[in-house]
């Protein structure tokens, strides 16, 4: 007898294919004046999944191509590939994720590299283990690495290649059906890749989650977070005859940033109204010497009118302050918002309605540029294909 021969496992794919004409009264970003850009771009994904009953695989590809987008624009061309793989058991769960990017710098860092975009390489990788020590206690161990290369021209953004490694832990005990208290720690060490400037970091913080009904949940925690930095100090190339000679090393100039962190977020989540408030301070890699510290306070409102109509707003608030390697502060602000309209002509096609305003300011040089734009969106969903 003779059999055909079966999949190992159940392996899927659920392809996007789109095309979006957008319009950006500023997309570069310009202080000085205006400059619109419109372009056309096709949109490309194709999510693949390889599921068992305790192993998920997952390959994430997304293109964005256009006719004009360069990376020095808002309107960017990008790719990116992202990977995860989830183990779990009844008491633990590893995932392993991994990330590959290019993209532009202004979507990370706007009007603070001095409006000027440039293409940036990303990659990641990232483990977390979850392990139940009770029904209600909870312990947590994660280690996550990034790495950012800018183009050759990023000198003119004041944009520096960069590696970021951070490991943590946390634990966390559910006091009631309702509560949970939780304490976390985490150390980073921020490089330069040109072995310039440097940073380690350690925070601790403690957090709280109440489920206030129902529909609304309440997440908050605070704590502090700590960084000592380090950069060298170099003098000017000098001359001995005709001969250039230096630049001679001087010494490494030290500073430090500290001061407290935390982040509180409000959650309505509800059949057609789904509704998030939230505000953090954190400090992350930004490209500018040292971590960045950013303030964020965000809204953001979803509302499913029927089978056919989505529309969502969002509105954010961002202050980000990046130390200089004499302990001065440089402080960028943003403000966005966006207004969005889906409707699902058929089960597998959508059409998407978008407008953004954005506005940056940055203090030192006193400068100020903002954008506006629209997109319109056809896209066709396929459902799952099994492969």
């Amino acid at each position: 007898m003779a059999n055909s021969v079966g999949r190992a496992g159940p392996l899927s794919t659920e392809p996007l294919l789109g095309v979006v004409s957008e319009y950006a009264s500023n997309p570069y970003l310009l202080p000085s004046g205006e400059h619109a850009v419109s372009d056309v771009a096709v949109l490309l994904s194709a999510p693949t999944y390889y599921d068992l009953d305790s192993v998920h695989y997952s390959l994430l590809p997304s293109i964005r191509y256009s006719d004009s987008g360069s990376y020095a624009s808002l309107n960017s061309n990008s790719f990116h590939l992202n990977g995860s793989a989830i183990f779990s058991s009844d008491l633990d769960t590893l995932s392993l994720t991994a990330a590959l990017g290019r993209d532009s710098s202004l979507y990370q860092n706007g009007l603070a590299s001095n409006g000027v975009g440039v293409r940036t390489d990303s990659s990641a990788a990232a483990l977390d283990w979850q392990r139940g020590i009770t029904e209600r206690c909870l312990i947590e161990l994660d280690a996550a690495w990034s790495r950012e290369q800018y183009s050759q021209n990023a000198a003119a953004a004041g944009l520096d290649d960069y590696r970021y490694l951070s490991v943590g832990g946390s634990a966390s005990y559910a006091v009631s059906e309702l509560d949970k208290l939780q304490i976390s720690a985490t150390s980073g060490k921020y490089t330069a890749l040109d072995g310039i400037t440097g940073s380690r970091s350690y925070s601790l913080q403690l957090g709280f989650n109440r489920r206030l009904t129902e529909i609304w949940t309440l997440i908050a925690a605070a704590g502090y977070s700590r960084s000592n930095n380090s950069a060298d100090v170099y003098g000017a190339p000098y001359f001995i005859g005709t001969t250039e000679y230096g630049p001679s090393y001087l010494g490494t100039a030290k500073s430090t940033q500290d001061g407290p962190i935390y982040s509180a977020s409000l959650t309505r989540t509800g059949e057609a109204f789904t509704l998030k408030a939230s505000a953090s301070r954190i400090y992350a890699p930004s490209g500018f010497e040292f971590l960045s510290r950013q303030d964020i306070a965000a809204v953001d409102l979803t509302y499913v009118r029927s089978e056919r109509w989505k529309f969502g707003t969002q509105i954010k608030y961002q202050i980000t302050a990046d130390p200089g390697p004499d302990g001065e502060t440089y402080t960028a602000r943003y403000y966005s918002a966006q207004f969005s309209a889906d409707w699902n002509w058929t089960p597998t096609w959508v059409v998407s309605l978008h407008t953004t305003w954005v506005k940056s300011s940055y203090e030192a040089p006193l400068l100020s540029a903002q954008s506006s734009g629209v997109s319109l969106e056809i896209s066709r969903q396929f459902l799952r294909i099994q492969l």
